[in-house]
């Protein structure tokens, strides 16, 4: 079955810290249907506190009228009852709301708006000098494109809706009755039965599974993107139940009780409460988010489920969790807005002015010149303060051009195609391993990443594998995995391959410890078979040669048991671990390789195998306190199979050690072994157990029901209560997962570095582990210093702020004192040679109003940062901080859950694709599968788009400056009047026929060098990570100074040279003239990208000379129109194209003066700038041409065979020339 897709992003939430394991000691003795109790008739209701959901095994039957059915189809609502409706709708547009709401959502946009405006203006009769067809041709065409566009969208939408609204699922019924309903009918209370590899319709409470564990397997990937499968734990009370009639004493005796819907995905508190008592005891059993089924997980490994739908349609978690991804706005089109607002002041002060003089010529006229026809009315006042608004408003209609129309239309266009023909094609950024191609998720911030100044990105799964191996640990006093059998001399054993991530299980040490014979263990040569789950057994059964250590067997036994890993067999006999963490998978495999295999795992029992023996260890669970970002540990309370009950726990050490009991012998040597572990760079874990005396776990367990059941803040008192239980534990030693970077990360860092790009990495992982990853990854490097602020550092600062302000103030001074010393040793150019290193407790202080400023200072004169110990939130607020505080471009890039916030908040966001699942690509704007693709779509991809679509805009306005100037030359001859030069015919398609190809092949295709060349040299990037509104408005001053003799000598050359009668003694009109200006316009202005690109292929060919060449049968087809059939606004331009063309005057000025003189000065400044003041990309440029030269030269003499002794490649000046020095280059062509 298709899997589920929901319009909107999936927010990053944590997971519960707690779960009561089914049928626990100590749980409440609630029994369904207990006697005495009888059926209640209240409704179900939402008390403002939670809502109360009453089961039915007869479905109510509800049925819309006619007139509420065909209002949801014509608006694209739902009604909704009592409870959210189950049907969803994420379709933007019906047939009846596509015009309106499509239309105001394009004039919201200020350009359409403008000329909206300027439509309705020209249809006023007598106002507008130009007809209303010039400025609403153009815009209905930009209108249709976005039109068509989110038709398409929405059609898809729409398409999606029915089928997941169309699906059914298994209602039960009084009387055995399976009934088929549509996933739109279901309601709230309805008891329903899902099957195997389908997707849950609603947010049900598990009631009954298949499996005799009483539990299911479900695949969180549409909401999460994880594709590990997790475990739901059924309802005690109600398993083994399938048929409505069952479920008759729950739906009469029992209500669910649970929290008002909400977007916390990994939370849920609820409780069965029966309904005559609800506030008696053992009248509630509690319900957590193991107990509840989401909409759009799928089932999996189940034959069947049944449970009671609680929350429907938009009350759904994965609804509620529906945000519309932020806008994000790039540095061009704040640009381009500045640019905007400029053009139309300067719009209207041109206007004023031409009207002005309009008004000093009309009182020189008016009276005097009868023939004009004053009449002193609307529309032609006698010269006055009315006549001169009018002039004001007429000249802006006229000159209305000046804001070019299509460019917004041409920049989606542009993007678009930049996104989806060369991005998301990028065979470079394609990773063959898993099959990821590289995604634009968005094509709105295209030029964006060509000014990155700032890369902030997670280190676990970002710059590493997430491919984690169980390398080292420390137990007995003694650190194991820092040798192997084969390094050893020893034989290996033949179960495990040599090449295995989980080394710490070739290590002879530690396996004598255990017990194990190594020539015993490697007595079979090694085979699939013995690498199978019973070939395994057998082999680790047959080297058990003596008793293990105890201290190594408690160690093994905890990281068996303490774990939400899910164990199955795989179909060639392997063990295979469904887990959510990469973490817990490779120590619960490693455990499995010195023999002791996690053998099952259900709602209350954990199952180990002693490979050695064969014997399975039962360990009753009698509670769950789950990891979370804030605890950093778990735990499990379980009834061992000697009787006792025991807390088994693992998390961070610092965690861990806070929680220890004191004065323990074997702390000394952990610490030691940590460190080691940290230094080398390994992500590190501590292991603790404690035994619970029965009566102290028996008031323990009766607090901890309590806090299970509460209805508000359960998350809150149940930590509160598991912070009680996991202290005093004993140390039993540590675990070092090795996590290895990615292929090509330190060479993909030391280009960004080399760019000028600031790369912070931000990580949960302790300092001494990040500062290792940080040197490999050659983020950090040997002869670089490193500043660290530790949370230390604040001791005795209390919460003086002034006091904290002077830390940071040492910090600084630091800093400098270390640059000025790498000065001396390297010398002055050595650029940034500090590190710094923020741990998170420091950064909790520091990330406040008074502080922020001082410390984006210090980092920001570090050429790296890493930050240690940083929560998923501080990772966001750090983003925002360097955004706010440096006014800069910043990429932010994760791979799980945890980086969604920090992604959303960057201006770039960018999601790997990895082993944490698809969340964080879901709410990226780029997604691909390895860091070191970074490098290449910011340092080539960026630079490319940005320099390509800055000329977008130039060019846009720079041709309609072109175009409006001669209107406003015809002006000064036309008695300061806004007489057009041009018919409605040739003004509508200026933008849309003859100069929009060229800009659109140039802004796709153009390299101003090539990529190898751009990839080489990392410091090309700096010229447009460094530009800055006033480069851009300079350069755009200088397009429209060009433009404007541009416009001289296309008007003047064409106007005096036509003022002479032709051959037959008649003098040319000024529709031909204007024809003449036009042909000059289209011909200059598609010359001007000619000579503006390098990079030619025959796409640009065909759009620049196809775009000149429509222009002979438009104006011929256009001219011939009026004398077939005599339609209004052609007859000006009857029989002009054949008379023009019938003179030299305008073969020689519009395809030959005015283009050339036109662009005279373009080329000698080209020409001057590159000579004297050449810019980094030109010396390359310089070099490429050489190179190019070298090569052709080598070919024509024949240079490139094996050179005969005395012959000429020896003495060639050729092979001279290649060696000449880099800077001369530009002078070489």
């Amino acid at each position: 079955m298709p899997s589920t897709s929901y319009a909107g992003e999936v927010e990053a939430v944590e997971r519960p810290s707690g779960r009561r394991a089914a049928g626990a000691p100590g749980a409440a003795a609630a029994t369904v249907g207990a006697a005495g109790a009888g059926p209640s008739t209240s409704r179900p209701v939402d008390t403002g506190a939670y809502r109360e959901v009453l089961a039915h095994t007869v479905k109510p039957v509800i049925k819309k009228n006619v007139f509420v059915k065909a209002a949801e189809a014509a608006f694209g609502c739902v009604q909704h009852g009592e409870y959210a409706s189950n049907e969803i709708r994420t379709a933007k547009y019906t047939l009846l709301t596509f015009l309106p709401v499509n239309l105001f959502e394009q004039f919201t946009r200020i350009a359409n708006l403008y000329f909206l405006i300027v439509a309705v203006i020209q249809l006023i009769p007598g106002l507008a000098p130009t007809s209303w067809f010039t400025t609403v041709a153009p815009l209905v065409v930009v209108l249709a494109i976005n039109a068509i566009k989110e038709v398409v969208d929405d059609y898809y939408r729409h398409q999606s809706d029915r089928e997941i609204n169309g699906r059914t699922v298994t209602v039960l019924e009084e009387g055995g009755r399976e009934t088929p309903v549509t996933w739109r009918d279901l309601a709230v209370g309805d008891i329903v039965k899902v099957v195997n590899d389908t997707e849950f319709p609603a947010d049900i409470v598990f009631l009954s599974s298949s499996d005799p564990g009483n539990i299911c397997y479900v695949e969180t990937a549409n909401l999460d993107g994880e594709t590990n499968l997790k475990i739901k734990n059924c309802f005690s009370k109600t398993t083994g139940k399938n048929l409505a009639d069952d479920f008759k004493e729950f739906a009469e005796y029992y209500s669910v009780r649970c929290e008002l819907p909400n977007p916390q995905l990994y939370k849920f508190e609820g409780a069965v409460v029966l309904r005559d008592d609800p506030d008696g005891p053992g009248s509630q059993l509690p319900l957590t988010a193991d107990h509840l089924l989401l909409r759009g997980c799928t089932l999996r490994k189940t034959d069947w489920v049944v449970g009671v739908v609680v929350y429907t349609g938009l009350d759904s978690k994965i609804m509620k969790n529906r945000t519309p991804s932020p806008r994000k706005v790039t540095q061009l089109e704040r640009h381009m807005n500045v640019l905007v607002l400029t053009m139309f002041v300067l719009l209207f002060v041109i206007s004023a002015l031409m009207s002005m003089g309009a008004v000093i010529w009309e009182k020189a006229h008016v009276h005097d010149d009868w023939y004009l026809g004053y009449e002193g009315k609307y529309p032609d006042f006698y010269p006055s303060f009315r006549s001169w608004v009018l002039g004001v408003i007429r000249w802006v209609i006229l000159l209305n051009g000046v804001i070019p129309i299509s460019l917004y239309v041409t920049l989606e266009v542009v993007k678009v195609f930049q996104c989806k023909m060369i991005l998301d094609l990028d065979r470079h950024m394609y990773h063959v391993e898993t099959d990821t191609r590289f995604s634009c998720r968005t094509t709105n911030l295209n030029e964006d990443l060509g000014q990155v100044q700032y890369v902030l990105s997670d280190k676990t799964g970002t710059l590493t594998q997430n491919v984690m191996g169980f390398v080292w640990l420390s137990a007995g006093n003694e650190l194991y995995g820092k040798r192997n059998c084969r390094a050893s001399d020893l034989p290996s054993p033949s179960h495990i391959d040599e090449a295995t991530p989980h080394s710490v299980a070739l290590d002879p040490d530690l396996l004598r410890g255990l017990g194990l014979d190594l020539s015993l263990l490697a007595q079979q040569p090694p085979s699939k078979t013995n690498k199978s789950m019973r070939g395994h057994a057998i082999i680790i059964r047959a080297a058990a040669a003596r008793a293990p250590d105890p201290e190594l067997e408690r160690f093994m036994i905890n990281l068996a048991v303490c774990n939400t890993v899910v164990p199955a067999i795989s179909d060639d006999g392997h063990f295979v671990y469904q887990a959510s963490s990469p973490d817990e998978e490779a120590l619960v495999t490693g455990a499995a390789f010195l023999g002791y295999r996690l053998y099952s795992r259900t709602t209350d029992q954990v199952v180990v195998e002693l490979l050695r023996t064969g014997e399975h260890l039962h360990y009753q669970v009698l509670a769950v306190l789950e990891f979370n970002a804030d605890r950093k540990r778990m735990s499990i309370i379980a009834r061992c199979p000697d009787g006792k009950v025991r807390l088994f726990c693992k998390g961070a050490d610092t965690m861990i050690m806070a929680r220890v009991a004191a004065r323990q012998p074997r702390v000394p040597a952990v610490r030691r072994h940590l460190e080691e572990m940290a230094q080398a760079g390994l992500r590190t874990l501590c292991v603790a157990e404690k035994e619970i005396p029965e009566a102290a776990y028996g008031k323990w367990a009766a607090q901890y029901d309590a806090a299970c059941v509460a209805l508000t803040d359960r998350e809150g008192r149940v930590a509160e209560v598991s912070e009680a239980i996991e202290r005093d534990m004993e140390l039993l030693g540590a675990t070092a997962v090795e996590d290895k970077l990615q292929d090509g990360v330190p060479e993909a860092i030391e280009d960004l570095l080399s760019a000028g790009v600031g790369v912070w990495v931000l990580t949960g992982d302790k300092v001494e582990t990040a500062i290792s990853i940080a040197m490999s990854c050659r983020l950090f490097t040997d002869q670089m210093a490193l500043v660290e602020v530790r949370e230390r550092d604040f001791e005795g600062t209390g919460d003086d702020k002034s006091k904290e302000a002077a830390v940071l103030r040492g910090k600084q001074e630091e800093v400098r004192m270390e640059q000025t010393r790498l000065e001396l040793e390297l010398g002055p150019d050595c650029g940034p040679m500090v590190g710094l290193v923020v741990e998170g407790g420091a950064l909790a202080r520091l990330l406040t109003a008074e502080h922020a400023g001082q410390l984006v200072d210090l980092c920001t004169i570090c050429k790296s940062v890493v930050c240690c110990r940083v929560s998923p939130k501080q990772k966001a607020e750090v983003v925002k901080m360097v955004q706010r505080y440096r006014k800069a471009i910043v990429l932010g890039i994760g791979d799980g859950a945890n980086d969604v916030s920090m992604i959303q908040a960057a201006h770039i966001g960018c999601g790997i694709s990895g082993r944490e699942g698809r969340a964080a690509v879901m709410a990226s704007d780029f997604a691909f599968a390895q860091f070191k693709y970074v490098a290449r779509l910011v340092l080539l991809h960026g630079r490319a788009a940005y320099k390509r679509n800055t000329e977008v805009v130039w060019y846009a306005f720079y041709k309609n400056w072109i175009y409006n100037m001669v209107l406003l030359y015809f002006g000064f001859v036309t008695g300061w009047s806004s007489q057009p030069l041009f018919t409605s015919g040739l003004i509508a398609v200026f933008n849309v026929f003859f100069t929009s190809a060229p800009t659109v092949a140039f802004a796709v295709l153009e390299q101003d060098v090539s990529m190898s060349t751009v990839l080489s040299t990392p410091q090309l990037y700096s010229e447009t990570m460094n530009a800055t509104r006033r480069q851009f408005l300079s350069e755009q001053l200088w397009w429209l100074v060009l433009a404007s003799w541009h416009s001289l000598c296309i008007y003047f050359l064409p106007v005096y040279s036509m003022s002479n009668p032709n051959k037959d003694g008649l003098t040319y009109d000024w529709q031909m003239v204007g024809a003449t200006v036009y042909t000059g316009i289209i011909v200059t202005a598609n010359l001007k990208v000619a000579i503006r690109t390098r990079y030619w292929t025959w796409v640009n060919h065909v759009c620049i000379w196809a775009s000149i060449a429509l222009w002979w049968p438009y104006v011929i087809g256009y001219s011939a129109v009026f004398q077939v059939t005599p339609v209004s606004g052609a007859a000006d331009m009857s029989g002009v194209a054949l008379d023009m063309m019938g003179g030299p005057q305008f073969w020689l000025t519009s395809l030959v003066l005015a283009p050339a003189m036109s662009l005279l000065p373009d080329l000698t400044h080209m020409a001057f700038q590159r000579t004297f003041s050449p810019k980094l990309f030109q010396i390359y440029q310089e070099k490429e041409w050489r190179d190019e030269l070298i090569s052709e030269g080598r070919r024509t003499l024949r240079l490139d065979q094996p050179p005969v002794e005395g012959g000429l490649a020896d003495s060639t000046g050729l092979e001279l020339g290649a060696r000449q020095p880099h800077m001369g280059l530009q002078t070489q062509r």
